[in-house]
């Protein structure tokens, strides 16, 4: 009879996966000593993390709506290195691209998607205009990147619920875009015009410098300005930006796209004086939508091309970026910890898995989702009844106090974060009241877990799925933890479609899409997704 204890164990003996197959966390090799250094601060970075509920929330299908398919699985260096003159001159770059599929989503399943309004005053810094800012040491400071995600949230808000304010104050946003650009090549750039340190330690920009994140995500805003409106100032302004991913670089220009080992980047923080830059992984992405949005306006044979050699760049370096049992590198060229843009790599390749339906895209992020817990989870954590040791750790993972306390039956208390200790292996509770407040505890199913669902991924694209271990049991769970179960009728051999991943009181688990069980869950080490 296979319970939900028997599948835990098979689940921590199973071998270890391929390289784009979800790992059992369980089936790793304790982590050996990462020196990543103190993750990057987003409050210093140019572009904020997605927020955690991003990974999370995905829009609900009707009740008879079909689901998009997932296509064929591309492998990592799977592509074409083509001249991309041969195809059309307009593309000055010559880079590694694979054929991916690009879909049209719905604006409601789009890239930046918001699923409740902001507040319709507005929020952050903003100037006497309304119009996003960035104050340093007591002065404010157009930011393009900012502005752009500004006016882009507020598209969403207004999306939400038709009020003509969100949309006034869109405009404003690309407005001050528009009236700061810097015409080269063609292209309409929009300037930083503060110095900034690299990462705080590393080259000196001083303004003006430019940012390709800033391009793609001003792109965004201008076609979804224009989709709403139909001002055609707002395509121009599209067309204009576009145009910036056709310069070609040119040390002391504007410039933001180039190719390294034959793989091209939409640079995040191209240096004003050299043609070299971080290769910044998650603002790469951000670009690419971009590229996306103005294909989904245009279909121009050019976005398209770029977008599939960004899209494939992302696939490519996924193992580069990559830190196993850890979070994932923010940039190739200076490796810094990602830290919490570690969980939006995840959510990133969710979407870019709606965008291509290539599953490759679903098994980097369930590869990433295994190495290190998404940030932003909390809740209340179970002790069951007996001894139970909190720890504290310094920087390096070493253990600097503990505590220990013996249950007579069992207890709860809160916990601020689900996260790893460097050098240490599992998943620990930052517990933040109580007997054990200020400690850590490792998260042991049937022991030690957070009640209910939490750290979840909502895939865009149901995928598939065979049935390796029968009877199987399918759950609902309710707010407060308590799961019900029924014995399905799958045998091993039977597939499925899964539609999200979560822990559920301490164990992972996975949903299922359709069928006679849709919208219950059955324990993730039951399930071999195939897509």
């Amino acid at each position: 009879m296979w319970t939900r204890r028997t599948l835990l164990r098979t689940f921590a003996a199973a071998p270890a996966s391929s390289l784009l197959q979800f790992p059992a966390e369980a089936a790793a090799p304790s982590p050996a000593a990462p020196s990543p250094g103190a993750p990057v601060d987003p409050a210093y970075e140019i572009g904020a993390p997605l927020p955690p509920e991003a990974a999370r929330d995905v829009p609900r299908r009707g009740r008879h709506a079909r689901p998009p398919a997932a296509g064929a699985p591309s492998r990592v260096g799977e592509g074409d290195r083509i001249t991309v003159q041969a195809v059309n001159t307009d593309v000055p770059f010559t880079f590694k691209r694979y054929d991916f599929e690009i879909r049209e989503l719905s604006p409601g399943s789009r890239p930046y998607r918001l699923s409740t309004p902001m507040p319709v005053e507005g929020w952050g810094t903003v100037d006497e205009h309304g119009v996003r800012m960035v104050n340093l040491s007591g002065k404010l400071y157009d930011h393009p990147v900012n502005q752009a995600q500004y006016g882009i949230n507020l598209l969403e808000c207004y999306r939400l619920t038709n009020d003509v304010r969100y949309l006034d104050n869109a405009k404003c946003q690309a407005q001050r875009l528009i009236d700061r650009k810097v015409a080269y090549g063609g292209g309409w750039f929009y300037p930083y015009p503060f110095r900034y340190a690299l990462h705080r330690v590393y080259d000196i920009y001083e303004p003006p410098w430019y940012s390709q994140m800033a391009q793609g995500q001003a792109l965004s805003l201008f076609v979804r300005l224009y989709q709403v409106t139909g001002e055609t100032a707002y395509q121009e302004a599209a067309d204009r930006t576009f145009a910036t991913f056709l310069v070609r670089p040119v040390a002391g220009k504007p410039w933001g796209v180039y190719v390294v080992n034959n793989l091209l980047w939409l640079e995040e923080y191209p240096n004003p004086k050299a043609v070299r830059g971080d290769r910044t992984y998650n603002g790469h992405i951000f670009s690419a939508w971009g590229l996306w949005d103005y294909w989904v306006l245009t279909k121009d044979e050019r976005a398209k091309l770029l977008l599939q050699g960004a899209l494939t760049t992302a696939r490519d370096v996924h193992l580069e970026i990559r830190r196993p049992q850890w979070r994932s590198k923010y940039c190739l060229t200076h490796g810094k910890d990602a830290g919490t843009y570690h969980t939006t790599h995840i959510t990133q390749h969710l979407l870019n898995h709606a965008i291509t339906g290539d599953p490759a895209f679903a098994r980097i992020s369930d590869l990433y989702y295994s190495d290190f817990p998404v940030h932003g989870v909390s809740g209340q954590i179970r002790f069951e009844a007996g001894d139970h040791t909190g720890y504290k750790f310094d920087a390096q993972g070493r253990v600097v106090a503990s505590k220990k306390i013996r249950l007579s039956r069992y207890s709860y208390a809160p916990s601020a974060e689900r996260d790893k200790v460097l050098n240490q292996g599992g998943v620990w509770y930052n517990i933040s009241a109580g007997a054990l407040a200020g400690y850590r505890v490792k998260e042991t199913p049937a022991r030690v877990f957070q009640l209910g669902e939490y750290a979840a991924l909502g895939y865009r694209i149901d995928r598939k799925g065979k049935v390796i271990a029968a009877p199987l049991k399918a759950y609902t769970i309710d707010s407060a933890g308590r799961m019900k179960a029924v014995t399905t009728t799958y045998k091993v051999g039977d597939m499925v479609t899964v539609d999200r991943r979560a822990y559920l009181n301490g164990v992972q688990h996975l949903r299922l899409a359709s069928g006679d069980y849709a919208g219950r869950w059955v324990g993730a080490a039951a399930i071999l997704l195939t897509t």
